[in-house]
């Protein structure tokens, strides 16, 4: 049997792991249409609605479910001669600040717009900029605006001076609750709209968004092209595995591809995150014979151990309890394909996965005050419920990661799409 040196392993690891970032992103949002996958209807939409003037983007889902990874797509696609702008909101944001970072942004991008902006003139409403106010534009420290009136007059010397209309993502808007700011972003919206200004806004939030901003204005509907994202369907799912493992020149048999498909629960990042963990498994182990079930559950092991904390937090402090019971409670609450299920069916769940265990299942009484215990602060609220019994996790990525525990403990949970024999030939 060969061997190969140290620094030859080391460049071999190298050059795979340059493939597996170009095919596989668990850490940032994608920005290319050739990787984006299941949802070509969403962003062929997004540019036709664009092509009217006057028309921005709201795009909303659930958290995890790919919205910056569309939005950052579709502002590449639609963005002519510049870059897109891109920025995050945070719970302090203020449409001031947003529309300075915008600002700040595009002069880091560009450095030489700093210096357009001193060479016109160019202040905030289009006020000839000071001596002092030129020193900290030139220094790259910019004052807020202080009116929605200064804000729409920013964004349009911004396309002047780009000489392109800006396409602008603003990310995490839903982190912005207070009313009278989302208030003010619609009429600033409205005004960009109003005044013929050439730009393009995408927001990205979760439904609550929607809501909010088609509440402060009675005709805020007419300014945007919204968009509701849900989980990726099973054939998106599978071509992100199968087309990556292709690339990196892996074989992959269709039991684990569909494994993966549905313990992602249709979220992007789980998808990327456990294909990269197996592919590299993969990749180290070759040569060694080991079976790909083997490969499989060394993979399911990593990721549940390295998820981010903001998932596995809330899902030990509601199950690491001077009761062992909880777990296998989530776990039924998982079980299946929908987001929001009633008390008796995740009990029936629950019953199969003990016999699985071989363990005695809890009596339907004790098990409905642990279900009531999971909606509570002590244990995160994990939960939310219904008066009627009907129960879904309150946020909702942290289902996908449910079935990461289950699958650890080598409890395989029913199929999460609704027909469990998606297109393609799939059987489970």
């Amino acid at each position: 049997m060969s061997t190969i040196s140290a620094s030859e392993a080391f460049e071999k690891q190298s050059e795979f792991g340059r493939k597996l970032s170009q095919v596989l992103s668990p850490s940032r949002p994608l920005h290319s249409e050739e990787f984006l996958r299941g949802r070509q209807q969403q962003l062929d939409g997004i540019r036709k609605a664009l092509f009217q003037p006057g028309r921005h983007v709201l795009i909303h889902g659930f958290r995890g479910v790919g919205k910056s990874s569309l939005a950052q797509t579709a502002a590449y696609v639609i963005s002519g001669k510049t870059d897109p702008i891109i920025v995050g909101c945070d719970e302090s944001s203020t449409l001031e600040s947003v529309i300075k970072d915008i600002l700040s942004e595009a002069c880091n991008t560009d450095p030489s717009i700093r210096s357009k902006i001193i060479e016109k003139k160019i202040g905030f409403a289009n006020k000839i900029l000071s001596a002092e106010r030129s020193e900290k534009v030139e220094q790259g420290r910019l004052d807020d605006p202080t009116s929605i009136n200064e804000c729409v007059s920013i964004i349009r010397h911004l396309g002047t001076i780009l000489g392109d209309s800006p396409v602008i993502v603003i990310d995490e808007f839903d982190l912005i609750t207070n009313h009278d700011e989302q208030i003010n972003f619609t009429n600033f919206v409205k005004q960009i709209s109003d005044r013929h200004i050439d730009a393009k806004f995408i927001f990205c939030g979760i439904g609550e968004s929607v809501d909010a901003i088609m509440a402060a204005h009675a005709s805020s509907d007419r300014y945007f092209h919204t968009v509701g994202l849900e989980r990726l369907p099973f054939e998106a799912r599978d071509e992100i595995v199968s087309h990556a493992a292709e690339t990196l020149g892996l074989e992959v048999d269709r039991d684990t591809m569909i494994r993966i498909a549905r313990i992602s629960d249709g979220f992007p990042h789980y998808i990327h995150f456990i294909s990269e963990k197996l592919f590299w498994i993969i990749f180290e182990s070759e040569g060694a014979n080991t079976p790909i079930s083997k490969l499989f559950e060394r993979a399911m092991s990593q990721a549940a151990e390295s998820m981010e904390m903001k998932l596995r937090a809330p899902y030990e402090r509601a199950t690491q309890k001077y009761s062992d019971e909880y777990a296998e409670i989530l776990w039924a609450a998982a079980d299946g394909h929908e987001l929001k299920r009633s008390s008796a069916n995740i009990f029936k769940s629950y019953e199969k996965i003990m016999r699985n265990l071989d363990k005695n299942p809890i009596s339907r009484e004790r098990f409905n005050s642990r279900m009531n215990s999971l909606k509570k602060e002590s244990h995160g609220c994990i939960l939310t419920g219904s008066r009627q019994g009907w129960y879904e996790f309150t946020e909702k990525m942290i289902r996908g990661y449910v079935r990461l525990k289950a699958e650890q403990a080598g409890i395989e949970l029913e199929a999460d799409h609704p027909t469990a024999r998606p297109k393609g030939g799939y059987a489970f």
